[in-house]
């Protein structure tokens, strides 16, 4: 059953402008505009007193680092985090709480891109740069002791780079996981549409022109900006997490249909009954639960301790 706080803050949804963001496109371009003129939001005091948290800036982008107190110990997580936000916003307070609560419980410690956002930068420079970075954490932490996750876009973004990293034969890392991935970009999805009417967060308008923006110069259904139709053979495990109130809903189902097959990567998907988008992220108990099944599973899928 919903708790009820999370049906509270379901009925509060529409007063964040979320969804009328995702839901007005033709003014997206001014929104933005205005949100590249806000200051950056970064972890709270609360992370500084319990983590070392850096940021760096020498790749082009912000890139920021959180580690227990003492360092990173070898051997053990390191989370890769790409936050959401239909590539095109900034990462907001909820995902520092999230990623840092990952931290707290696994002894982790984690690097947070802030990757460059459509429509200035594109699908395919995006996810070099990833790329780049993720080799370079598996050369400093090893691949194995790796997660990559994200949240909607980031989710999608998550599966992406993982798909590129096996077309190269590029060391892997131990697991994926993904929050209410955007794995879709065509938002073409049979049954997205009549969810929408009890989405208080996303719109199907919203997801295609944040698509168009992201793409560039590749087809909507490239798998680097639709992961879904991409290979999914001999990748990592997967946790998959989605809420039947959310139009993302119908992409994590597919993911986890194709996941079903014979000789594909060990999963498992988390179907949480009339949650929302990223309820992963906020303070609510099934947000409580969900991250301790995401725990429990990178923890079941490392090599070494």
């Amino acid at each position: 059953m919903t708790s009820l706080r999370a049906r509270l803050v379901n009925l509060a949804l529409p007063l964040l402008g979320i969804k009328r963001f995702f839901g007005e496109p033709e003014k997206m371009p001014e929104r933005i505009a205005k949100l590249r003129r806000q200051k950056p939001i970064r972890p709270r005091a609360k992370w500084h007193r319990q983590f070392t948290i850096r940021e760096h800036a020498d790749r082009g982008f912000a890139l920021v680092t959180i580690e227990p107190p003492g360092g990173h110990r070898p051997g053990a997580p390191h989370l890769l985090y790409l936050h959401g936000g239909g590539y095109v916003m900034d990462i907001a307070a909820v995902h520092w709480d999230a990623v840092a609560n990952l931290c707290e419980r696994l002894g982790a410690s984690a690097s947070v891109p802030l990757y460059p956002l459509a429509p200035e930068h594109k699908a395919a420079d995006t996810l070099a740069q990833m790329r780049a970075l993720y080799l370079d954490l598996a050369t400093l932490h090893g691949a194995a002791n790796i997660t990559v996750m994200g949240d909607s876009a980031g989710g999608g973004m998550s599966l992406a780079l993982a798909q590129m990293l096996k077309a190269e034969g590029a060391p892997l890392p131990g697991s994926l996981v993904l929050y209410s991935p955007w794995l879709d970009a065509t938002a073409t999805a049979e049954g997205q549409r009549a969810i929408e009417r009890r989405d208080r967060m996303l719109a199907v308008a919203g997801l295609e022109a944040c698509g168009e923006m992201y793409r560039g110069d590749l087809p909507v259904d490239d798998p680097r900006v639709s992961p879904l139709f991409g290979p999914l053979e001999d990748l990592p495990p997967m946790a998959i997490f989605s809420g039947t109130s959310d139009i993302l809903l119908v992409d994590g189902r597919r993911l986890a249909e194709k996941l079903d097959r014979p000789g594909m990567p060990a999963h498992i998907y988390r179907e949480y009954q009339d949650m929302f988008h990223v309820w992963m992220l906020l303070p609510l108990p099934e947000a409580q639960r969900a991250r301790s099944e995401t725990v429990d599973f990178i923890r079941q899928h490392r090599i070494s301790e």
